[in-house]
């Protein structure tokens, strides 16, 4: 397992891409398990927990279709669970780098209104896992990094967009 969790590391660096990973199904939703706890673990440090388990669901229901029909688009159906098991992996490591920065920097319940030290790492943590997931869909399709980076782009902004509009925040 540890070996593993090196493997996500070095994705999360650029030294390897989702083709080092094996293409198992078993991993795969191990992962997502993982994936969802951790993720609703730091979602309820700021919201409640039947919002936060809500989002997270639906967070990785659209992530995992979203990429089923973006490797469809190229042809590439086959690099699926490699290319959603290196997200999967590396959104479990930031996740854990993320937890403490959401309990001590004020994240709680919306506490934190101005920034912060903290608000500055979290942003610097979400831009990092952009990155991440650019790197990843460059090396699972036919485009450039760049273009990687464009399209999780556009999948953040409206995947943001929409759970706003499905999960709209009680002030």
């Amino acid at each position: 397992m540890w070996r593993l969790s090196l493997v996500f590391v070095e994705i999360a660096l650029h030294r390897r891409g989702p083709e080092d990973l094996p293409a198992s199904g078993f991993l795969l939703w191990l992962l997502a398990v993982v994936y969802g706890f951790t993720s609703f673990s730091a979602a309820q440090i700021i919201e409640p927990w039947p919002r936060a388990a809500a989002m997270v669901v639906f967070d990785m229901g659209l992530y995992m279709a979203f990429l089923w029909v973006l490797l469809a688009l190229f042809g590439r159906v086959p690099r699926y669970c490699q290319t959603v098991s290196a997200l999967l992996g590396s959104g479990i490591l930031l996740t854990l780098l993320s937890v403490p920065i959401l309990m001590f920097g004020g994240f709680a319940n919306y506490e934190n209104t101005a920034p912060t030290f903290a608000t500055l790492l979290f942003f610097l943590v979400i831009i990092w896992s952009i990155d991440i997931a650019g790197f990843v869909v460059s090396r699972a399709l036919p485009v450039s990094y760049v273009a990687g980076v464009l399209i999780v782009l556009g999948y953040t902004f409206g995947s943001a967009s929409l759970g706003r509009l499905l999960f709209p925040v009680a002030y």
